[in-house]
């Protein structure tokens, strides 16, 4: 259920005593508490009402306590300040498992933080003839987690679906475009049981024409729709003879779904964490058309919802947003301290800087990513030298490499380091 759609029930379609029952419900009351707050003299009460809410919001009753579980995490999602933490104590699957916040968030973890709207846009779009998404964040921004959703969606639909993430394909690969077309190809029928084998494979044939000709027989052969998913494109980027014929091969598939009802079968996810396209033409690439998704930081409400369902109160927000922001990967990584390690939240925030801290890991990677880049280095710490950041009349490489890093935002014609955590840090050894 998307938020929308849970507003809309919330709003509109619980009765007067259903809204009564429900907020002491989510203040983690017993039946006998709440029978008692309305009045009544039968807790069975309490349960007849939680059972028909639980109805209206999908969650089938038959079976206790999985359907008041249901009702906690969803309410935990999308009206955090409406959950407290002895709520949440009952449904003790919730806030236990939690796992290291690393790489993309499961599809069945309760921490997963949805951005409304924009995983509907998605969902909706992806089911388009022809659909193109382009979901553009810094590193560690979610992507991944959501391509992933996406792709759950579709599945839903009985779409075929193939991933591939540039990040993992060998160096090797990348030395001649005819042979990473070959090689790409012979990935996406891999992951396709059904699709017709690589058998042949012209070589006096220029290599788009030859990938473009044999994934149109691909697809016409296909029983339904393909959902191809390219994660992690910028590592083309390193690779201007490849990336010069593959980006415009794709949107020149992307363009015939117009026309054709054979390539409107596909749909295409691309994610990536730059704008830097290098030599390549932004006309003849998919990077200007399809629905743009831009994923931003998560608000002070997202994070509320995120510690209710780590089982922690509103008190650790404002502190943990003080120092990282609204940084997906941080704040999880607050969050699993705070909760699995017992760091308490005092010297969570004294030693955040130091090499004791927990983010030591994450910041030493990007240092040494400096230390590799003297001069995106110099460029970093320009900006942290200046609590008011430096202004960028036209974005250069740098600034594009700093940006796909994720350490830096944008305010008005300025940059500046994209929170507290990298000020201080950097600003000390830079």
């Amino acid at each position: 259920m998307n938020q929308e759609k849970f507003e809309n029930i919330y709003q509109n379609e619980l009765t007067p005593k259903q809204k009564k029952v429900l907020p002491l419900f989510l203040a983690g009351q017993t039946d006998e508490q709440i029978a008692k707050e309305l009045g009544a003299t039968h807790r069975s009460t309490a349960s007849h009402q939680l059972r028909n809410i639980s109805t209206k919001f999908g969650f089938p009753p038959e079976t206790e306590p999985d359907y008041r579980c249901n009702l906690i995490e969803m309410f935990a999602k999308y009206k955090p300040e409406l959950v407290s933490v002895k709520a949440l104590e009952k449904c003790g699957h919730i806030i236990q498992n939690i796992r290291f916040p690393e790489g993309p968030e499961p599809l069945n973890s309760a921490f997963y933080q949805e951005r409304s709207p924009v995983e509907s846009r998605c969902y909706t779009a992806i089911k388009e003839p022809g659909a193109l998404i382009r979901i553009k964040a810094p590193k560690q921004m979610g992507k991944t987690s959501l391509l992933k959703r996406i792709m759950a969606e579709a599945k839903k639909s009985g779409y075929s679906k193939v991933y591939l993430n540039f990040s993992l394909i060998e160096k090797n690969k990348f030395t001649n475009a005819n042979d990473f077309l070959r090689s790409f190809y012979a990935y996406v029928i891999n992951q396709l049981p059904s699709a017709p084998g690589l058998t042949v494979w012209d070589t006096d044939i220029p290599s788009m024409v030859n990938c473009t000709m044999t994934f149109q027989k691909l697809l016409k052969q296909l029983d339904g729709v393909l959902v191809l998913a390219l994660d992690e494109v910028d590592k083309l980027f390193e690779y201007p003879e490849i990336y010069q014929n593959f980006f415009p091969m794709l949107r020149n598939w992307n363009e015939n779904s117009n026309e054709s009802q054979t390539w409107e079968k596909l749909r295409l996810l691309v994610a990536h964490s730059t704008e830097d396209y290098g030599r390549l033409d932004i006309n003849q690439s998919p990077f200007n058309v399809g629905l743009p998704i831009r994923l931003e930081e998560f608000t002070e409400e997202q994070v509320k919802s995120l510690a209710i369902r780590h089982g922690l109160d509103s008190n650790n927000i404002l502190p943990i947003m003080s120092l990282v922001g609204g940084h997906p990967y941080l704040v999880r990584l607050a969050l699993y301290y705070l909760v699995c390690q017992d760091v308490a939240i005092g010297e969570l925030l004294q030693e955040a800087t130091t090499d004791a801290g927990i983010f030591t890991e994450h910041l030493r990677r990007h240092l040494e990513t400096f230390q590799e880049n003297p001069e995106l280095g110099r460029v970093f710490k320009e900006i942290v030298s200046n609590s008011q950041g430096i202004k960028v009349e036209r974005k250069n490489r740098q600034i594009y490499q700093l940006d796909s890093m994720g350490v830096i935002q944008f305010s008005n014609n300025c940059v500046v380091a994209r929170c507290k955590l990298y000020h201080e840090y950097f600003g000390d050894r830079l």
